[in-house]
């Protein structure tokens, strides 16, 4: 069994639920009889480090010095490829960027203390629309920024992967796909 297969494996059994008879309201508004909620997963010790490795696998070779999103989906998912990056000789930081700007002090929209001009992945857990990935952008880019890559670890194929292309002028890279989820 590959890395990929168990992390599907710890998705499903975590954070995907099939409710046809009552469905969800999903953060896009739409409602949907499948949920997925991808930091069950994340914030679970095996499927940080395999998110850690998967992720980092994508990413790495890319003179990539950074990576992130927006809070709270992408936390974990940055803090486990930038533990996984170091541990493999590529070092990334991991970089949060806020829903509102700070309220006092340096009133920043991105923690992390990157460097002017770094080169970054956004990344995020689930996307359906592409509007939390697609804010991270505009911030990442409003601050100067280069964005080297966009990933999630769940593409709900709903729209979002054009959105994320419209805002980056990159592809959506994605671990899996919604249909990933519906196979026996």
């Amino acid at each position: 069994m590959t890395d990929r297969d168990r992390l599907l494996a710890i998705l499903k059994q975590r954070s995907f639920t099939h409710r046809p008879e009552q469905p969800f309201q999903l953060s896009s508004g739409k409602t949907s009889p499948y949920y997925l909620d991808g930091k069950r997963t994340t914030l679970d010790p095996r499927g940080a480090v395999l998110v850690g490795r998967l992720c980092f696998e994508r990413l790495k070779g890319r003179g990539i010095t950074a990576v992130g999103g927006l809070t709270l989906g992408a936390d974990p998912i940055a803090l486990a490829v930038a533990l996984t990056s170091e541990l493999n000789g590529e070092p990334m930081r991991a970089f949060i960027v806020r829903k509102e700007a700070k309220g006092h002090g340096t009133q920043n929209w991105i923690e992390g203390g990157l460097e002017p001009g770094s080169r970054v992945a956004v990344v995020e857990d689930v996307v359906t629309s592409g509007r939390s990935i697609c804010q991270a952008i505009q911030r990442v880019k409003e601050a100067g920024h280069t964005i080297v890559a966009v990933l999630s670890l769940v593409d709900r194929e709903e729209g979002g992967a054009k959105a994320v292309e419209e805002a980056s002028g990159l592809p959506l890279e994605s671990l899996f796909r919604l249909g990933d989820f519906l196979k026996r």
